[in-house]
């Protein structure tokens, strides 16, 4: 059973008041949430707007939560599912993954703020991602333990009239 004091600052009404003035309803829903209420049930009535913007929220939020529970797994039990989708983060020492749950934390604050988009949240995760990845390129490894010979530049031969520049 529903409590009996609303859950949100909104408009209680009945499923016959909604029948009987469904303008006058409407109106209210522009400005705040109206929970419609039947028997024991309840349902909510807002603009699909608001609906998209909780939904998209309550999705990064679970991307943060992931995360963050993924993280905190590695750091107290050394070691995530290496089938895991946040296994990634493995790759991380401490300080990085400080850094990266602090950088992720402020990404989520300003995109629910308003202060940032969603996207650039994303780009935010996206780059620790890429970041994971390089770390684990095993051609990267390669290049940066390979010993470079230096090979002098030459002077390119002159052309003659008759040749063509690409």
């Amino acid at each position: 059973m529903l409590p009996a004091e609303p859950i949100f600052d909104d408009v209680i009404v009945s499923a016959t008041a909604l029948n009987r003035h469904p303008g006058e309803i409407l109106d209210q829903a522009l400005k705040k949430f109206v929970t419609i209420m039947r028997n024991d049930q309840a349902f909510v009535l807002l603009r699909r707007d608001r609906a998209a913007q909780l939904v998209s929220e309550v999705h990064h939020a679970t991307v943060v939560l992931d995360l963050l529970h993924a993280v905190l797994r590695y750091v107290l039990e050394g070691r995530l599912d290496p089938m895991g989708d946040q296994e990634w983060v493995t790759v991380f020492g401490r300080d990085e993954l400080t850094e990266l749950v602090a950088e992720t934390l402020a990404a989520f604050h300003r995109a629910r703020s308003g202060e940032a988009s969603w996207d650039d949240f994303a780009a935010v995760l996206h780059e620790w991602r890429e970041s994971a990845l390089v770390v684990r390129s095993e051609s990267l490894k390669d290049a940066f333990g390979a010993v470079g010979e230096e090979v002098p530049l030459t002077v390119p031969p002159p052309q003659s009239e008759g040749e063509l520049t690409s």
